[in-house]
Order: C-alpha cells, then structure tokens, then sequence
C-alpha cells in the first residue's frame, strides 16, 4: 500500500524554528517506522530535502500526492485550522489513518473541546466572560502553548480559564478496536510554553492509574477519534483534562529509545514489554541532537 505522510513543519508552510524541530523530528521517526509496512510517498521543504533524501514540493501540490495513495495520515497544528483543513482534503481521496475531520473541528476549538466534555471528566473552569480569582487566556484555536498568559481581560477569539498549578503531564493513547494508553509523559512546561518531555514520566502507580482513567473517559467522549492522541493533563490534588491532541504529538520521539518499539508500530497494534528505559527531550542548541532546524535542536537523551 502506498501511504502519503505529511507533517506540516516538513512539507509546508515556513513555521518558527522552536516550533518546526518538533515537526521535523515527529517527521523523521514516523518516516522511519512506516517504511516497514508502506511505500512511504512525501515531499519536503527545499530546505530539507538533502537531508532526508525526498523530493522538495509545496503545499498545494497535496492533492497530486493524494492521488496516488491508499492512506494518509496528516500532522499539523491547529492553529488557523490546518490539521482541520488539511485533513478534509486528504478525506476526499483515502483513507486517513489519524482522527476524523469531524473530531479535529471539535478539538481544535478549545471552547468547544471544554463543551464536550465538562460533563464527561474533570476540566478547570473556563469561560468566554472573565473568571473570578487567578486565570489564564488562551486562544480558541492554538498549539504549543503559543498566546497562552496571565490576563484581567479576554481578547477577541480568546477564552479564559481557571489556573490550576500541579504536575503537567501528557498521556499517549492508541485507538484501534479499544483504547490503550501507551505512555504518560511528563511535560517540561516553562511560560506556558513547551519545552520538551521525560518519557515514560516519574509518577506514582496510583496516580497513573488515575491519569489513564481520564485520559480514555475523554477521548472515549469524541467520536471520530482515531490511532494516536494525545491528551493533556495538569495533576493537582487530582487530574484536570486541559486538552486534547487529535494528531501525533511530539512524546513519539522517544518512545523507540524509551520502550523499544516504533510509535507506528504501535499503531499496527504491537503493545510494548514491561521494561522501559527513561528518555529526555529537550529543545535548545545542542551538538549531539535528533533533529535540527537554523539553530534550534532537540535531543533525546538517557535520563
């Protein structure tokens, strides 16, 4: 079967630097772990296309690619509606290996995201009006942590919503015939900005237990979801969903060094042994790194 992989930092549109080693590296290791079950179909930035030995191309020549392909599966942030956008057009022509357009649109919004499941797990309080004491704003449709602040004021297409302080955390799921939880990681969160990961995360065997509860009872809430997700989790006195991935996230680096076997494997349904050895993501400017982009890198190292 011929699979058309796309990540957008990769094979899209020019994205800052911090923000597109994520992409390139999430690129690199799903590259890596489909060529063992598809003829892998791509095009990259010019800027990328020595490196990873794959013909350079531009975003509207998608559907070309398309064409030509049994699947497909799309990375790309929300921001804008791309994963979205992208997504609705890769539909038209195969099957899509990720989550529906119709669970992106939902996921995407982070108002919508709190509608559908304020009843279904625990959220902090959000609102489209200002909250009593300590709150953030957030964009409607953002990724990365990107516009996320402290404010007494609610700019237009923002949402306020309650500051909960704790562990930040970030659970992995696989959905194919059930849904699993494959990792928890811990997320390295510095200004609501993300930094990198420990994968698997130092946490206690109750606590976990805890994380996997709400990390299922949510996406379990969304139809549509499908292979990866990720969901976003701040453990205080007890875990808050605060988001939800419908795409590949960035713990997927790790995860061959960390548990020995390919996220994609995971998603053809090989589960992962008992043993792990604990990794560490980290974005900055190293010399022994994963992925590079001008002069930001990111590194994966034993912790």
């Amino acid at each position: 079967m011929k699979l058309f992989l796309f990540e957008f930092a990769t094979c899209g549109d020019e994205i800052p630097e911090h923000i597109a080693v994520e992409g390139l590296a999430m690129f690199k290791t799903l590259f890596k772990g489909f060529l063992r079950y598809y003829n892998v179909l791509s095009f990259v930035r010019r800027q990328f296309s020595d490196e990873l030995k794959l013909p350079p191309g531009k975003i509207d020549e998608i559907e070309n690619w398309l064409e030509k392909s049994d699947a497909f599966l799309i990375v790309a942030p929300e921001d804008d509606y791309k994963l979205l956008k992208l997504t609705e057009i890769g539909e038209k022509y195969c099957e899509n290996l990720g989550s529906s357009s119709r669970a992106i649109a939902i996921t995407s919004d982070k108002w919508k995201l709190y509608k559908r499941l304020r009843r279904k797990v625990l959220m902090p309080k959000t609102s489209k009006k200002e909250l009593e004491g300590d709150f953030i704003v957030k964009p409607r449709v953002s990724c990365g942590g990107e516009g996320i602040k402290f404010s007494r004021s609610i700019p237009e297409n923002y949402i306020a919503q309650e500051y909960i302080k704790g562990e930040n955390l970030s659970a992995s799921l696989i959905l194919r015939d059930d849904i699993r939880v494959v990792s928890i990681n811990e997320q390295i969160i510095e200004d609501f900005k993300y930094k990198g990961a420990i994968v698997p995360a130092r946490i206690e065997e109750e606590k976990a237990l805890e994380v996997c509860k709400i990390a299922i009872e949510a996406v379990e809430s969304i139809k549509g979801l499908k292979g990866y997700v990720g969901v976003d989790i701040v453990y205080a006195e007890q875990p808050y969903v605060i988001e939800l991935n419908a795409r590949i996230t960035t713990p997927i680096i790790a995860f061959e060094r960390a548990y020995g076997i390919n996220v994609v494997d995971m998603l053809k349904g090989y589960q992962i042994g008992s043993s792990f050895k604990r990794q560490k993501l980290e974005k900055g400017q190293f010399n022994d790194f994963f992925a590079k982009v001008g002069n930001y890198t990111l590194r994966i190292s034993d912790f």
